[in-house]
């Protein structure tokens, strides 16, 4: 056993509970109620299996690195003192760009929550129609794509960090998660609100495994809450799936861009629910089937390599932009199926496999995911090691980034999450290697047989 909270029982548990979630939306996609009939059922279906060993490969790979920890290694103390610090200067930070940031996601000075709560499809609408007409603040998101990790980090850190936060740090924090979420309900969308909903709980649990989170309420108590979280999150998803145009959440009928999908309303779970329960039922249903129906269509495309800018739709428009062409984004697998098919790029879901595969091929695509799992097992270990703010922060990223696998490659998809995933793991990388530094060069300091033990 190493120091902290780090267990192979705890840190086997995101595992597990990848795998059971993966099962149950390949279940929904084959038995569930939208009839998708892809043309290679077998084919797909084991390619969906052999993703998932995997990422099992990729994530138990990392357990002898992990494992190889040894107590000594990190200072606690001066870890959680430096998350403190970070968490700090994300707050300040958040705040300096609250207007603006609002400005650029909402185009109002403040999020119009009441608006969202209201009609999230309407505001959903309303908020597409205007970027599409351009982003007149866009260099506020350049701004905080170099800031990514103060302004991302800050949600993550602060559960972890909770009982290590002064009074007025901690309302800080929640003032800058109440705006973080509030975006996205002003905005009719539901990505934010579902990150915040399925990774807390995974938040917390790593802080009270590394005792920087003490809660003053039963675990029973605690999963109450959790439960209200989801019902909450469950009726503002359901709402905006009925007030989406085209009848898709309230008539469950589903344009896929060249045909019309229609769910079973009796199959053996809908024909049981109410009418709010069935929408969302179906919705969630489509959510996490659709993208697998696209990857079935991407088996049968001929395609060239993106060359390392198709996976993210944010990296391929730049490098569109910088080489004068369109071959990035229209000649990715999303691209290709779109002109093809009809299916689109960005209105509809591919999962996280097509995209991948238009820079690596598909058996490439297993290969990179299970990096993502290695890296995955490797801060999920150090984080409960106690090794600091740095592999919390990849752990969030790494907890969205695998909840949306049957979507889209999400952390990449938008220049803030794209960035930080990289800043993230160059800033952890860096402290590492400092870490190593240090203690070699406190060694004169030392007296000569302590010194010496050190060097052995």
């Amino acid at each position: 056993m190493n120091s902290g909270g780090l267990t192979r029982r705890k840190w086997l548990l995101p595992l597990i509970f990848f795998q059971l979630y993966l099962t149950v939306t390949v279940v929904l996609f084959f038995w569930g109620p939208w009839p998708w009939e892809p043309s290679q059922p077998t084919v797909l279906f084991a390619y969906l299996v052999l993703a998932q060993f995997a990422i099992a490969f990729g994530y138990l790979k990392a357990w002898k690195r992990v494992n190889a920890i040894p107590a000594s290694t990190f200072d606690t103390a001066e870890s959680d003192r430096r998350a403190v610090a970070f968490i700090k200067l994300g707050a300040i930070v958040t705040f300096l760009l609250l207007v603006p940031t609002s400005l650029s996601r909402t185009g109002e000075l403040l999020p119009g929550l009441l608006a969202g709560i209201a009609d999230p499809g309407a505001v959903y609408n309303a908020n597409f129609e205007r970027l599409q007409a351009g982003n007149p603040y866009v260099i506020v998101e350049y701004l905080r794509m170099l800031l990514s990790p103060l302004l991302v980090g800050i949600v993550p850190l602060a559960v972890v960090y909770w009982s290590r936060l002064s009074g007025g740090l901690k309302l800080a924090c929640l003032v800058a998660i109440a705006f973080h979420l509030s975006l996205y309900v002003a905005t009719g969308t539901n990505k934010g609100i579902a990150d915040f909903a399925i990774s807390v709980p995974w938040l917390i649990f790593l802080g009270v495994s590394i005792g920087t989170l003490k809660l003053p309420v039963s675990n029973r108590t605690l999963g109450i809450a959790f439960a209200l979280l989801f019902m909450a999150f469950l009726a503002f998803f359901g709402a905006g799936q009925t007030q989406r145009e085209g009848g898709v959440g309230e008539l469950g009928v589903f344009n896929t861009g060249f045909s019309i999908i229609e769910a079973d309303r009796f199959d053996s779970v809908s024909v049981h629910m109410s009418e709010a329960q069935r929408v969302i039922y179906e919705s969630l249903a489509r959510y996490l089937g659709q993208g697998y129906y696209a990857l079935s269509m991407t088996f049968e495309l001929d395609h060239s390599t993106t060359w390392g800018f198709g996976h993210s739709m944010f990296l391929a428009r730049n490098a569109d932009e910088l080489f004068g062409t369109t071959h990035f984004t229209a000649g990715s697998l999303p691209g290709l199926l779109e002109d093809e098919t009809g299916w689109g790029m960005l209105a509809l879901w591919h999962s996280i496999y097509p995209w991948l595969a238009s820079d690596f091929g598909f058996t490439g695509a297993l290969v990179v995911l299970a990096g993502f799992a290695y890296i995955f097992g490797l801060s999920w270990g150090r984080a409960l090691a106690g090794a600091g703010h740095w592999p919390v922060i990849m752990v969030y990223l790494l907890f969205v980034l695998f909840y949306y696998v049957p979507a889209n490659n999400q952390i990449f998809q938008t220049a803030e999450t794209c960035a930080v995933f990289f800043l993230v793991l160059m800033g952890w990388a860096l402290s590492g290697a400092a870490a190593r530094i240090q203690p070699a060069a406190q060694s004169p300091d030392l007296p000569p047989e302590q010194e010496a033990g050190a060097l052995r």
